[in-house]
C-alpha cells in the first residue's frame, strides 16, 4: 500500500492529537497548534487527492488492519479528498479569520477550550466524509454536536447560552431519530457497513414486501439529519446558535457544520439506498417539497431581519432547502451539483461570516444594519468580502453561486420532477436572495449622517490585523477560483461519485 493512502487515518487522528495536547498549553500556543494542525490537513488532504485523481479509483482502508465488526473502514476516492480539502482549508481560514473576535468574546481561560473542540470538530467532520460504516458516522455525529454546543456557550452572555440549549435539545432530538433509523435498518439487514447495507437493501427492494418499512426509516434518517442541518421546518434553533456565538464559530457552524449533514445524507443516499431505491420509494420528493419550503420560507424571514448575523442565519436555511433540492433530484447530476453548492456555500458563508465580523468590529461591534451603515467604508477589505460573497450567494456570473445553481437546474431536466418547476424555484431564489442582500450591501457603502470622521470615533479607529487580512484575501480568492475555474471542480465530483457507489 503506498503511504499516501494511509492519510486519512492520520487526518483523524491528528486534530484529536492536538486538540488533548491544547489543553495543557498557553493560549497563544494553543492557536499556533490548532492553526498548524489545520494547514497540515490542507497539505494531507491535497496530496490524497492528487493520488485520487490520479490513479481514478477508491480504496478501503482498515483502521487498525481488521476487518469490521472488530476494526473500522473508511474508504477514500476523490469527492472524499477533495471534500476534506475544502472542510480543512475553510477551516484553516475562518479560524484565522476570527482569532481577533475569540480573544475578545471568550475569557482568556477558555480559550484552550475553544481550541480543543474546534480540533475535536475537525476530526469528526473528516470522520464522517471519509467513513465507510454507518453507527460510526452516529458517533462521530454526537462529538460534533458536543462540540459544536460547546464553542457557541463559551462565549460570555445569556443569549449565547439559550442559544446553546436550545441546539443541544433539537440536535438531541435529531440524534433519537437518527439512531433509531440506524436500529431499525440493522434490524431489517444485520450490517452496518455501506457497501454490504446497500446490496442487502435492494434485495428487500426488489422483493417488494418491505416498501413501507424502507420508506418509513429514510424518512427517519432525513428527520433527524435534517433536524441537525436546520431543513425547514426544523430550523427554528439555527438563527440564534450561528447569530450569538464568536465569528469563527458562527462560520464553522454555518459554513461547515451544517454542510457535513448533509454530505452525510447525499452519501446515504448513493452509497447506502442507492439512487435506484430512492426513485422507487419517491423519498427524493419529499426532500425536494421540503428543501422548497425552506427555500422561500428562509428567504422571507431573512428579509424582515436587521440584524446581520441573524439574516445571514436565516439565508443558510434557505441554502439548505437548495442542497435538499438538488440531492432530492435523485440522479448523479443532482447529487454532483449538491455537492459543488456544499463546496461553494462553505467558502462563501464562511466569508461572510468572518467578513461581517470585521464589519461589526468597525461599527463599535454593532450588528444592526443601521450602526452598519458605511462599515465598507471604513474597512474596505471587510466590505469586499463580504460584497463578493453577497453575489455569490445571489447568484450572479462568474461567481460559484451561478454555477451551481445552472447545475441544478441542467440536473432537473430528463428527470421524473418538472425541470420547470425546479427552475422557478431557482428563479424565486436568485430574486428573494437579492431582497436581502441587496439593502445590506447598499447599506455597509453608504455613508452615515455625521461623516466618516464620526464614524471612525464610534468605530474605535479599526486597525486591520495580518492575519485576518490574508484570511479575508484568501477567502474571496477561493470564491472567485470556485465560479471562474468550476469546470475542473466539477470534473474532480464526477470522478468521485463514479467510483462512490
Amino acid at each position: 500500500m503506498p503511504f499516501v493512502q494511509n492519510l486519512p487515518f492520520f487526518s483523524i487522528l491528528l486534530p484529536i492529537f492536538c486538540g488533548i495536547v491544547c489543553l495543557s498549553l498557553g493560549s497563544n500556543t494553543a492557536r499556533r497548534v490548532t492553526l498548524a494542525m489545520c494547514f497540515a490537513e490542507c497539505v494531507f488532504s491535497a496530496a490524497l487527492l492528487i493520488h485520487a485523481v490520479g490513479t481514478r479509483e477508491s480504496y478501503t482502508f482498515m483502521m487498525g488492519h481488521f476487518p469490521a465488526p472488530f476494526g473500522n473502514e473508511i474508504r477514500i476516492g476523490a469527492l472524499e479528498a477533495f471534500m476534506s480539502l475544502v472542510f480543512s482549508a475553510v477551516m484553516l481560514l475562518s479560524t484565522t479569520g476570527g482569532l481577533d473576535d475569540i480573544m475578545r468574546d471568550i475569557p482568556e481561560k477558555r480559550h484552550n477550550f475553544f481550541f480543543l473542540m474546534t480540533c475535536f470538530m475537525l476530526a469528526a467532520m473528516l470522520a464522517i466524509i471519509y467513513t465507510n460504516d454507518l453507527f460510526t458516522a452516529y458517533v462521530f455525529i454526537e462529538i460534533i454536536t458536543l462540540s459544536a454546543c460547546s464553542i457557541i456557550a463559551l462565549k460570555e452572555g445569556g443569549k449565547p447560552l439559550i442559544a446553546t440549549i436550545s441546539y443541544l435539545i433539537m440536535s438531541l432530538i435529531g440524534s433519537a431519530l437518527l439512531l433509531l433509523s440506524i436500529t431499525l435498518l440493522y434490524t431489517l439487514t444485520g450490517q452496518l457497513l455501506m457497501p454490504d447495507l446497500r446490496g442487502a437493501i435492494q434485495e428487500l427492494a426488489l422483493s417488494g414486501s418491505y416498501d413501507v418499512p424502507l420508506f418509513v426509516l429514510i424518512g427517519l434518517m432525513i428527520a433527524g439529519l435534517g433536524i441537525k442541518c436546520a431543513m425547514f421546518p426544523f430550523h427554528s434553533w439555527l438563527p440564534n446558535a450561528h447569530a450569538h456565538a464568536t465569528t469563527t464559530a458562527s462560520s464553522i457552524l454555518s459554513g461547515l457544520i451544517v454542510k457535513c449533514y448533509l454530505l452525510l445524507l447525499a452519501k446515504l443516499f448513493i452509497r447506502v439506498f442507492s439512487l435506484d431505491v430512492i426513485s422507487l420509494l419517491r423519498s427524493g420528493t419529499v426532500l425536494i417539497v421540503f428543501g422548497a419550503l425552506g427555500l422561500v420560507a428562509g428567504s422571507v424571514i431573512a428579509i424582515r431581519q436587521r440584524d446581520v448575523k441573524q439574516m445571514l442565519s436565516y439565508s443558510t436555511v434557505a441554502q439548505v432547502g437548495y442542497i435538499c433540492i438538488a440531492i432530492g433530484i435523485g440522479s448523479n447530476a443532482g447529487i454532483a451539483a449538491a455537492c459543488f453548492h456544499i463546496v461553494a456555500h462553505a467558502a462563501a458563508k464562511s466569508m461572510l461570516f468572518t467578513s461581517a465580523g470585521g464589519l461589526i468590529r468597525a461599527s463599535g461591534n454593532q450588528k444592526d444594519f443601521r450602526a452598519l451603515a458605511g462599515a465598507a467604508r471604513r474597512d474596505p477589505v471587510s466590505g469586499a468580502a463580504f460584497i463578493c460573497g453577497a453575489l455569490s450567494m445571489v447568484g450572479i456570473p462568474l461567481f460559484s453561486g451561478f454555477i451551481s445553481k445552472l447545475y441544478t437546474s441542467s440536473a432537473s431536466v430528463g428527470t421524473s420532477y418538472e425541470a420547470a418547476a425546479i427552475l422557478s424555484v431557482v428563479v424565486i431564489s436568485t430574486v428573494l436572495n437579492a431582497m436581502y442582500y441587496a439593502p445590506i450591501v447598499i447599506c455597509i457603502l453608504a455613508k452615515r449622517p455625521g461623516g466618516e470622521n464620526a464614524d471612525s470615533e464610534k468605530a474605535g479607529f479599526f486597525k486591520k490585523k495580518p492575519a485576518y487580512t490574508v484570511s479575508i484575501f484568501a477567502f474571496i480568492a477561493v470564491n472567485l477560483a470556485l465560479g471562474i475555474f468550476s469546470q475542473p471542480v466539477f470534473k474532480i465530483i464526477d470522478l468521485g461519485i463514479s467510483v462512490f457507489g
